[in-house]
C-alpha cells in the first residue's frame, strides 16, 4: 500500500506540474499572439523608392470559378508596384474561365501577363537525359555542406521538438528510378509551366480565392531584406455577408491569427502558401518547384528549405484576404480536418492542440485552482472563458484593423460555434482515415504529408504541353476573348482542344 500511494503521489504531482504549465503556456501564447499581431499588423511603410524595387512575377493557379473570381483577379491588376507581371496558369482548359482571364488582360493592357494552359497528371515524365537526373537527384539542398552542418548545430531544441514529425526533404528524393518524377500535387504541377517563365527574381504565389490591396504587394516586398528569404501573408478573410463568413472571420482572427503570430515570433515554420513571396533562386537551387510536387503540404518544405539555406522568414504586415463565393460552415469544417491531418503528419505536437482551446484549458484552470487553493472551480472556469472571449474580441479587432463587418452578439455566437466545433474537428481528424479531399481528387496521406492519389483512371500520360497566351501589350498575335470562347485554341499538341470544361470549386488552400 505504501507503494502504491509513493506511485499516486508522483503521479498526481507530474499531473498538477503537466496541468499548470500548460495554462501557462496557453495564455503566454495567447497575450504573446496579440502583441506581435498589434505590432506586426497594418503598419504603413514609406512609398518613397517605387522606382528602386526588384520585380515580381505573381503566379495564380487557377481551376474553376466561382461568383467574386472575377473581382479577385482584377485587383492584381490595379497593384501599386513599378515592376510586375502576372502568370496564370489554368489546370484544364475552360473556356469561361479563360474568358474571364482574357477580359481582364484586354482591361489592362498595360500590366504585363501571360496565361498558361494545361492538363494535370499523376506523374511527369522528366524529358532529361539519365545523366541529368542522376545530378538532379544527387543536388544537395544547400551549396555548403559546412553551412548546413553548422545551421544544424545552432537549431534549437525546442524547434527540433515542434518539427520532430517532419520527414527530412530531399531534392527529388529518388521517387521514381526510371527518370520519372511523382507530382502528386496538382496545385504543383499546375504552376510548372509559369514558374519556368518567371522572368523577375521574387515570385509570389496567389491562390485564386483572394483579393489583395493596392499596396499589399510592396509591403510584402518591403519586408524582403536582405537576409529574408520568404514573406507570407497570415491568412484572414474578407468581410462576407452570411453567418458561415462570420464564423470563419472569427476562427482566422483569432486562434488561427494568435497561434500564429506566437508561433512565427518564436520562429518556428508555420508557413502557410496562400500568399507568400520567395526568392526564386531557393528554389531554383534544388531544381524548382517539381521538387516539391510529391507533398500536399508543399508550403511547408518550401519554407523549410529557404530557411535550410540560412534566410529568413516573415510575416508581412497585411494579412491575407480569402474572397471566396463559395463557402459555408461545412465546407470550413471540412477544410479545417484537412488542416488537422496535414499538421498530425508534420509534427506529432498536433495531437496536444485540443488541450490550447478555451474550454478545454478552463476546465484544466478550474481542477488545478480547486485542489491546490480550493476555489470554486466553476467560478474559475467562468472567468477563464469571459477573459479569453473579450482577448478574442480584442485580437479579431488588431486582426481586422478596423471595426468588424457584425455585431458583437454576431461575434459571440460565432465564437461559441467556433469554440465548440473545434472538439468535432479535432476528433474526425484523430479518428478519421488518412484521406483527404482536394481539388476535386482524393488523397492518402503518407508522412511528411506524402501524397498518394487516389484514383481510377488509367495510367497517366506525358503532360500535354501548355498553351502559353502572351501579353496584349508585348505581343501582337495574342488571342482574343471571343477567339477563346470557341472550342479549339492554337496550341502545340492534339489533346488540349478536346478537353471538357471542369467546375470545381476555387477554393485552393
Amino acid at each position: 500500500m505504501f507503494f502504491l500511494h509513493i506511485v499516486y503521489t508522483i503521479a498526481l504531482a507530474i499531473s498538477l506540474v503537466l496541468a499548470i504549465l500548460i495554462i501557462i503556456l496557453v495564455w503566454l501564447f495567447h497575450i504573446s499572439g496579440m502583441g506581435y499581431g498589434l505590432y506586426k499588423f497594418h503598419r504603413k511603410p514609406s512609398h518613397s523608392n517605387l522606382k528602386e524595387m526588384p520585380g515580381v512575377s505573381i503566379i495564380k493557379p487557377l481551376t474553376g470559378i466561382d461568383a467574386n473570381l472575377y473581382e479577385n483577379l482584377k485587383t492584381f491588376f490595379n497593384l501599386q508596384y513599378p515592376r510586375y507581371e502576372i502568370l496564370f496558369c489554368v489546370q484544364e482548359h475552360d473556356n469561361e474561365l479563360i474568358d474571364i482571364i482574357e477580359r481582364l488582360r484586354e482591361q489592362y493592357p498595360r500590366v504585363d501577363s501571360q496565361l498558361f494552359v494545361g492538363t494535370q497528371s499523376s506523374a511527369v515524365k522528366l524529358e532529361h537525359e539519365v545523366d541529368e537526373e542522376q545530378e538532379y537527384y544527387d543536388m544537395p539542398l544547400v551549396a555548403n555542406p559546412r553551412d548546413e552542418k553548422l545551421r544544424r548545430k545552432q537549431v534549437s531544441l525546442w524547434k527540433r521538438i515542434f518539427c520532430c514529425g517532419s520527414q527530412k526533404f530531399l531534392s527529388g528524393d529518388k521517387l521514381a528510378k526510371n527518370g520519372t518524377v511523382d507530382i502528386k500535387n496538382p496545385k504543383i504541377y499546375n504552376m510548372l509551366p509559369a514558374y519556368e517563365k518567371a522572368q523577375y527574381p521574387f515570385i509570389l504565389i496567389s491562390d485564386s480565392g483572394l483579393m489583395m490591396h493596392e499596396h499589399t504587394l510592396y509591403d510584402m516586398v518591403t519586408c524582403m531584406t536582405d537576409n529574408v528569404g520568404l514573406v507570407h501573408q497570415m491568412p484572414f478573410t474578407c468581410d462576407r455577408k452570411g453567418f458561415a463568413g462570420s464564423v470563419e472571420k472569427v476562427y482566422f482572427g483569432t486562434q488561427h491569427a494568435r497561434m500564429y503570430m506566437t508561433i512565427n515570433l518564436i520562429g518556428i515554420n508555420c508557413v502557410t502558401g496562400m500568399s507568400c513571396l520567395i526568392r526564386k533562386e531557393c528554389i531554383d537551387r534544388v531544381g524548382g518547384l517539381r521538387a516539391f510536387g510529391h507533398y500536399i503540404a508543399e508550403d511547408y518544405y518550401i519554407a523549410d528549405e529557404v530557411a535550410k539555406q540560412g534566410w529568413k522568414l516573415r510575416v508581412a504586415s497585411t494579412p491575407a484576404q480569402q474572397n471566396s463565393g463559395e463557402y459555408s460552415v461545412s465546407t470550413w469544417i471540412d477544410r479545417m480536418i484537412r488542416w488537422c491531418k496535414l499538421r498530425m503528419r508534420l509534427s506529432p505536437l498536433a495531437y496536444l492542440e485540443p488541450l490550447q482551446e478555451c474550454f478545454s484549458s478552463a476546465i484544466l484552470a478550474g481542477i488545478v485552482t480547486n485542489y491546490l487553493f480550493e476555489w470554486n472551480a466553476l467560478v474559475v472556469a467562468a472567468c477563464h472563458i469571459l477573459i479569453w472571449f473579450i482577448l478574442d474580441y480584442l485580437m479579431l479587432r488588431i486582426t481586422q484593423g478596423g471595426p468588424l463587418p457584425f455585431s458583437k452578439f454576431e461575434f459571440a455566437i460565432a465564437w461559441l460555434v467556433r469554440e465548440f466545433s473545434s472538439f468535432y474537428i479535432y476528433f474526425k481528424a484523430f479518428t478519421g482515415s488518412s484521406t483527404i479531399k482536394w481539388r476535386g481528387k482524393e488523397y492518402r496521406l503518407g508522412s511528411g504529408t506524402r501524397a498518394e492519389e487516389l484514383s481510377t483512371s488509367s495510367l497517366p500520360s506525358p503532360p500535354v504541353p501548355s498553351l502559353l497566351v502572351e501579353s496584349p501589350s508585348s505581343s501582337s498575335s495574342s488571342l482574343s476573348s471571343s477567339s477563346l470562347s470557341n472550342s479549339t485554341l492554337p496550341v502545340a499538341g492534339s489533346h488540349l482542344s478536346s478537353l471538357s470544361s471542369t467546375k470545381q470549386s476555387s477554393q485552393l488552400v
